[in-house]
């Protein structure tokens, strides 16, 4: 699936970041919310950061987010392991 954001000409220019930038700032900022939302795990974050599971904790930790929350660990160990 591929989402689109239109952004104003003049806001884009204010804002001073390229479409690369922009659209890297933007998918961490989402991936890191649904995580701290509880609709996506670990390993799903780090997936879509195309990071490791590691380096998307540290992310979390970065941002003030806990890396274990109330989730179920049996249910975040069966998602990683594809179960």
């Amino acid at each position: 699936m591929q989402l689109a954001i239109n952004i104003p000409d003049d806001l884009f220019l204010s804002i001073n970041e390229s479409s690369h930038n922009l659209v890297n700032i933007a998918k961490q900022k989402l991936t890191l919310e649904l995580y701290k939302n509880h609709k996506i795990s670990i390993g799903q974050g780090a997936k879509f950061l195309e990071m490791d599971i590691y380096s998307f904790i540290k992310l979390l930790n970065e941002h003030q987010i806990p890396a274990i929350d109330d989730y179920d660990i049996e249910a975040e160990l069966n998602a990683l392991k594809g179960v």
